[in-house]
C-alpha cells in the first residue's frame, strides 16, 4: 500500500509514496470532517496526524507524503488516518443500488472517510456544537497552540487529557470556547485512558448510546464522533444540510431520531459514506450556504 521511493536514515523526515486509489485529497481533507488540515499554494494539503506532521501532494496516480519528524511507521500511521483499507469499490457497488445515490457518487468516489484519533474526535465535534467550520478550526487551534507539544513548523500536537489537567474553566474560556468550556473541562474529567479503550471494544449502538451520557454530547455529536473518530461506518450524522438533501431527495422529514432510523435502514453497513457523499452534494448545491453544526446537548 505504502510504496517508499525515498526514506532518510535522518528521522526528522521521511517522503514516500502512498497508493491509494481512488482518492481526492480535496474532498477527502476540505470537506468538513476534520479541522486541522489546510491546502497549500502548490495544491498540497498539510496537517497533524498523531505526533506527526503530514503533507500529502498528488502524483499521478500515487500521493507524495512527506512526514515529519519522521516515525519509523509514518507510512502505516497516514493509510490508517485515510482509511486505506476501505473498499471504495464495493461500498459504491452497494450504495449504487439506491438510484438517487447513484446518479452523482461516481463523481466523488476520491472522498473517503478519515480514522481521526479518539480523543481529537470527541473534542473536535464537542466543540463543533453551533458553530461554523471557520470557528471550530479556530478554537482547536488555539487549544493545541496552547496545550499541544511541538511537531514541527509551529504546528503542534492536539492536546491530550492528561495537558489540559491543569487547565481550569475560566482557562479553556480564555481559548475561545464559550459555554464549550465547562463540557470540555467535565469531559476531560470523566473520560480517561481506560474509559477510551473500552469505548473502542464497542458496536455502534452501544457505543453511540454511551457517547450520548458524556457531558455536552448529543446526538449530532455522538453520530460523529462514532463515524470520523471510532469508524462505525453505519453512523449517519444529521445536520442542517442532510435534513435538507433527506427532504429533498427522499420527502424525509422529522425528528432526528426519525431521519437517522430512515437513514440507516436505506444505508445500511456504509451510511457514513452515503451521508457524506450527500452532504458534499448539498452544499455544493448551495455554495453561499455555511456549514453550521448544532446539537442539543445535555450535562
Amino acid at each position: 500500500m505504502a510504496t517508499r521511493d525515498e526514506q532518510n536514515r535522518d528521522v526528522s523526515l521521511r517522503k514516500f509514496s502512498l497508493d491509494i486509489r481512488p482518492l481526492d485529497l480535496d474532498l477527502t481533507l476540505g470537506c468538513g470532517q476534520t479541522f486541522r488540515w489546510r491546502k497549500l499554494p502548490d495544491g498540497s494539503w498539510r496537517g497533524p496526524v498523531s505526533d506527526q506532521l503530514v503533507t500529502l501532494k498528488p502524483n499521478g496516480k500515487t500521493v507524495q507524503a512527506l512526514v515529519k519528524p519522521g516515525r519509523r511507521d509514518a507510512d502505516d500511521l497516514v493509510s490508517n488516518y485515510l482509511r486505506a483499507d476501505d473498499d471504495i469499490d464495493r461500498i459504491q457497488r452497494v450504495l449504487g443500488r439506491d438510484k438517487i445515490l447513484a446518479r452523482g457518487m461516481r463523481d466523488v468516489r476520491g472522498l473517503r472517510i478519515v480514522k481521526m484519533d479518539e480523543w481529537e474526535c470527541l473534542v473536535s465535534y464537542l466543540l463543533a456544537t453551533f458553530a461554523n467550520i471557520p470557528r471550530i478550526s479556530g478554537m482547536v487551534e488555539t487549544l493545541a497552540g496552547k496545550y499541544g507539544k511541538d511537531i514541527a513548523d509551529g504546528i503542534k500536537t492536539f492536546p491530550r487529557r492528561a495537558q489540559l489537567g491543569k487547565a481550569s474553566e475560566r482557562d479553556l474560556v480564555r481559548c475561545g470556547l464559550g459555554y464549550r468550556a465547562g463540557y470540555l473541562a467535565e469531559l476531560r474529567d470523566t473520560v480517561d485512558d481506560r474509559r477510551l479503550e473500552d469505548l473502542t471494544r464497542m458496536d455502534y449502538r452501544e457505543l453511540r448510546g454511551e457517547l450520548l451520557e458524556l457531558p455536552g454530547v448529543g446526538e449530532k455529536v455522538a453520530d460523529c464522533v462514532s463515524l470520523f473518530g471510532f469508524g462505525k461506518l453505519e453512523a449517519f450524522p444529521i445536520d442542517v444540510w442532510m435534513e435538507r438533501a433527506l427532504s429533498r431527495l427522499y420527502g424525509q422529514k422529522g425528528s432526528y431520531r426519525r431521519l437517522r432510523e430512515f437513514a440507516g435502514e436505506r444505508f445500511g453497513q456504509y451510511a457514513g459514506y452515503a451521508q457524506e457523499y450527500l452532504y458534499y452534494n448539498e452544499r455544493l448545491r448551495f455554495p453561499r450556504g455555511e456549514c453550521c453544526f448544532s446539537d442539543k446537548t445535555r450535562r
